[in-house]
């Protein structure tokens, strides 16, 4: 048995609650925001903290 299985039984309430939250999308403007207090580059595509 899975682990879904036993919460959908034992905590429908749980799981409809846990299954239904989605992660939020984030734009390129709010990436440059979040890390505007500190020290990041482009490293071969990627983006790294340098400090």
């Amino acid at each position: 048995m899975r682990i879904k299985d036993i919460l959908k039984e034992k905590q429908p309430g749980t799981y409809s609650k846990l299954h239904s939250n989605k992660e939020e999308k984030l734009t390129e403007k709010d990436l440059k925001e979040l890390m505007s207090h500190s020290s990041y580059k482009r490293c071969s595509g990627a983006i790294r903290q340098v400090r």
